[in-house]
């Protein structure tokens, strides 16, 4: 299966996404300007276009694992927001985002750096337990992509 490129109006949607999640739910009174993602987003368009897609992914991974645990009427108030600002809803992230995950642990297999994190971010979070089959399916998968990339740093 080849990985669907990440298509110019998509991947702009995404930015103001992950611009507002951030200035909304993340951001602290003292936070660095320096540190918003958008910036950091922008650096990483100065050199590699797909290297930012790829980080844009990861950064809306971490959107959808640090909102795991809220309530309906939370989710509902941020979508919400977001439609009010002409860009994806949380739910529409999460059931893009969610969809992946299925597709990794269907397949059984860890691909890429950007699936290790998702997956990885799960484990860490807690949204999946260790001890259940799933988790230690997942922890399976992780370790398997872990070892291989330690045997193609020693070639």
């Amino acid at each position: 299966m080849k990985k669907e490129k990440l298509k110019p109006e998509a991947y702009e949607k995404l930015k103001v996404f992950m611009g507002l999640y951030f200035d909304w739910y993340m951001a602290r009174p003292h936070s660095s300007p320096k540190s918003h993602p958008l910036l950091v987003l922008t650096e990483f368009e100065k050199t590699s276009l797909s290297q930012a897609g790829r980080g844009l992914e990861m950064a809306i991974n971490d959107c959808v694992e640090m909102s795991s645990d809220w309530t309906p009427g939370q989710v509902a108030e941020a979508d919400a927001k977001f439609t009010s600002h002409g860009t994806f809803t949380l739910t529409e992230i999460r059931r893009r985002y969610s969809r992946k995950y299925l597709q990794i642990l269907k397949r059984g297999v860890v691909r890429s750096e950007k699936e290790y994190y998702l997956l990885k971010g799960m484990v860490d979070g807690g949204s999946i337990e260790t001890g259940a089959t799933e988790g230690q399916q997942i922890e399976a998968m992780l370790a398997a992509y872990e070892a291989n990339l330690i045997k193609l740093k020693r070639a």
